[in-house]
C-alpha cells in the first residue's frame, strides 16, 4: 500500500484522477442512459437496444481515428474540439422524439466521444516515477472500475426518477467538466506524441500486437457472453434481481484485483504475470456453467472479476513493451476496437445460444473464449518475452543518454 500512498502524494497524480473522474462517470452511464431514454420515448425495448448498440458499435469502430487525432495533434486541440460537440449532442438528445434520430444520433455521438481513458493512459509516464508505473496503471484501472460501478447506478436511478431527462443532462455536464478539465491540465498540455520509427512498420504488422489482438478478441467475446448470459440465466431461473447482485459483485471484485496487481513487485515480468493471470482467469470460469442463480453464481462472478482486474494491468504493461514507437494511443485503440467488436459478437452469439440452447451454453462461451486466449499467449510466450527483453534494453540504453 506504500506505493499507492506515494503516488497519491504527487500533485499530478491526484489531478489526473480528479479531472478525469467526471468524464469517466459520463462514459460509464451514457449507454444505459440512451437505452432508458429510447425505451421511455418509444415504448420499445428493441429500439432501445438498437440505439444503445449503435452507440457502442460507433464508439468501437471510431476509436482508432480518435486515437490518431491525439497522436497527430497532441491532446489539447482534439479534446477541445470533441468535448463540446459531444456534450451538446448528448444534451439535445433529450428533445428528440423521432425514431430515426433516436437511433441515428448515437452513431454520431460514438464518433465524437472524447477518448478520455486513452488520453489519460500515456500521461502516467509524466505524472508518476517510472518505478511506480505498474502501480499507476493499477490506480488508473481502479478509478475506471469504480466509475463502471457508479455510472450504471446513476443512470438507472435518474432514469426512473420523477425527472428522467436529468440522466442525459448529467451526462452532458460531466463530460464537459471532465473533458475540458483534462485538456487544460499542465501534464496534458505538455504531452508530446512520440516520434515514429518507419523501420518498425504499422501497428497491424507488429507481431506482439497481433498476439494481443487475439487475446483482446477472446476478452471481448467473454465480456459479451457474460453481459447477456447472466441476466438470461437469472431470468430463466425466476430470480432476475440476482443479475444486479452478480454484476455488482463482479465489478467490486475487479477493483480489488486491480489493487492487488499494483502491489506485485516490479521485478515480476508482466509477460509471466499476464500468462499466469490469464490461465487462472480461464480456470475460474469453468464452474459458471455448473452454477445456479444464487450464491454459487455470485461466487464464481467475484473470482471472474478479481482476475479481470489483475490481468488488465499486466496487459497494459505488455502493450507498452511490444507496440511500435509512436503508437502509444493507436495501439491501445486498435486492441480496444477488436475487443469492442468481439464483445458485440459475443453478446449476439450469447443471446442466440441462451434463446435456442441454454443460458448455460452462453456461460460456457466465456470459458471457451478465455481458454483460446490463454493457449494463444502460451504458444507465443517466448516471442512476447523476447519483445519485452528488447524493450527493457532499449529503455536502459535511452536512460544512459539522458
Amino acid at each position: 500500500m506504500r506505493n499507492y500512498l506515494t503516488l497519491l502524494k504527487l500533485r499530478n497524480v491526484r489531478l489526473l484522477l480528479m479531472v478525469s473522474f467526471p468524464a469517466r462517470i459520463c462514459q460509464s452511464m451514457v449507454n444505459l442512459t440512451i437505452f432508458f431514454h429510447v425505451q421511455r420515448v418509444t415504448g420499445s425495448i428493441s429500439l432501445a437496444g438498437l440505439a444503445s448498440g449503435s452507440y457502442q458499435l460507433s464508439l468501437s469502430l471510431s476509436l482508432g481515428y480518435r486515437a490518431f487525432l491525439i497522436e497527430k495533434f497532441g491532446q489539447q486541440k482534439p479534446l477541445l474540439m470533441l468535448v463540446p460537440i459531444y456534450s451538446l449532442m448528448v444534451y439535445f438528445y433529450k428533445y428528440i422524439d423521432s425514431t430515426f434520430l433516436l437511433v441515428a444520433l448515437p452513431l454520431l455521438m460514438g464518433m465524437a466521444s472524447p477518448p478520455i481513458n486513452l488520453s489519460v493512459r500515456p500521461l502516467w509516464k509524466a505524472a508518476a516515477p517510472i518505478q511506480l508505473l505498474r502501480t499507476s496503471y493499477a490506480l488508473d484501472l481502479i478509478a475506471i472500475n469504480i466509475t463502471t460501478i457508479l455510472g450504471p447506478l446513476f443512470a438507472t436511478t435518474l432514469a426512473f426518477s420523477s425527472r428522467p431527462e436529468t440522466a442525459i443532462e448529467l451526462c452532458a455536464l460531466l463530460q464537459l467538466v471532465g473533458g475540458l478539465g483534462l485538456s487544460l491540465t499542465a501534464v496534458s498540455r505538455s504531452w508530446v506524441p512520440e516520434g515514429k520509427d518507419k523501420k518498425e512498420g504499422g501497428i497491424w504488422k507488429s507481431k506482439g500486437l497481433q498476439i494481443l489482438a487475439v487475446q483482446s478478441a477472446g476478452f471481448g467475446i467473454a465480456a459479451g457472453a457474460f453481459s447477456v448470459g447472466i441476466p438470461a440465466f437469472t431470468l430463466i431461473e425466476g430470480v432476475p434481481k440476482w443479475s444486479a447482485v452478480v454484476f455488482t459483485g463482479m465489478a467490486v471484485a475487479s477493483v480489488f484485483g486491480g489493487l492487488m496487481s499494483g502491489l506485485i513487485s516490479r521485478k515480476t515480468s508482466p509477460v509471466s504475470a499476464l500468462i499466469l493471470s490469464n490461465g487462472l482467469w480461464a480456470l475460474m470460469t469453468v464452474p459458471f456453467a455448473l452454477t445456479h442463480a444464487n450464491w454459487s453464481l455470485l461466487t464464481v462472478a467475484i473470482f471472474y472479476g478479481f482476475f479481470t482486474g489483475i490481468l488488465r494491468v499486466f496487459f497494459w504493461e505488455v502493450i507498452e513493451a511490444v507496440r511500435p514507437a509512436g503508437t502509444a494511443l493507436t495501439a491501445v485503440g486498435m486492441l480496444w476496437t477488436v475487443e469492442g467488436l468481439c464483445m458485440a459478437i459475443g453478446a449476439a452469439a450469447g443471446g442466440w445460444s441462451a434463446d435456442h440452447l441454454s443460458p448455460r451454453a452462453t456461460l460456457l462461451m466465456i470459458t471457451i473464449s478465455l481458454a483460446i486466449s490463454f493457449f494463444t499467449i502460451i504458444v507465443n510466450s517466448s516471442k512476447l518475452k523476447t519483445l519485452y527483453k528488447n524493450h527493457l534494453e532499449d529503455a536502459n540504453e535511452r536512460a544512459k543518454h539522458l
